[in-house]
């Protein structure tokens, strides 16, 4: 089986739920694996331990994979804190590597897109993002997770598949989907071009159907959420879904595959 645990389901920006603790708050996106591989750990993360009185979750998670070098994907200040208190290793872009350049006590491993890497008994395969970052030479990546028995394919952030992405994913069965959806529930508007809103997932997911890449028994998650608090709550999207397999993510969600 693998763990997963959603530390933060947010995007970036600065609205917050006035309740730490309801499904409504959303810190910054962050995915904890088994207890030893981090996501995008933001610099929140610590705070999320402290709130659902976890100190020391993350404590021995050493290897780092970063989506891209984003403010709501990289947060040098926390690696800084994780690397102070451990030797850990940063998988992620080179714009990712010159971001991190300063900080001791890490080991940076630059991500090449369909290269897979190893993560104990976890293969990780690196696979381009529909996303454009403040830098014109960066591919953004999402990541697909294989062990033994279960595969998931972790697509945060970007907008719709980019096409060799689809090329491997194709050809696969995924125990688990977990999919951006920051542009909400409303319609297409600029955001969507590096962002999934609902009526993209629900394409998305569709072809994954038909294609057999997913079935009735994958779980299709939502995360990277909206972050601003007059809209698409917790249980706005909730009841935007109810006729469908996908499922809301909150922080502190738990999941396993």
């Amino acid at each position: 089986m693998i763990n997963l645990r959603f530390l933060g389901t947010g995007g970036l920006g600065t609205a917050r739920s006035r309740k730490k603790l309801s499904k409504d708050y959303r810190r910054f996106p962050t995915l904890l694996i088994n207890e030893k591989v981090l996501v995008d750990p933001s610099e929140d993360m610590y705070e999320f331990e402290a709130s659902f009185m976890l100190d020391g979750l993350t404590g021995d998670a050493n290897d780092v994979l970063i989506t891209s070098s984003q403010l709501d994907h990289l947060s040098v200040c926390c690696i800084e804190k994780m690397a102070h208190s451990r030797r850990i290793r940063v998988y992620g872009t080179r714009a990712v590597g010159q971001a991190l350049s300063e900080v001791g006590n890490l080991d940076f491993v630059l991500l090449t897109p369909l290269s897979p890497i190893k993560l104990g008994e976890i293969t990780v395969l690196p696979l381009p993002a529909n996303l454009k970052t403040d830098f014109s030479d960066e591919v953004a990546l999402n990541f697909l997770f294989e062990s033994e028995s279960k595969t998931f394919f972790y697509g945060l952030d970007g907008a719709w598949i980019e096409p060799s992405a689809w090329q491997v994913l194709s050809h696969l069965r995924l125990d688990a989907v977990i999919l951006d959806c920051a542009a909400g529930i409303g319609d297409y508007s600029g955001q969507c071009f590096n962002h999934n809103n609902l009526t993209m997932v629900r394409a998305i997911k569709t072809v994954f159907d038909k294609s057999g890449v997913t079935d009735s028994a994958t779980k299709f998650i939502l995360s990277h959420l909206p972050t601003d608090k007059r809209v698409n709550m917790h249980d706005e999207l909730c009841e935007a879904v109810k006729d469908t397999q996908i499922k809301i993510a909150y922080d502190g969600y738990f999941l396993g595959i």
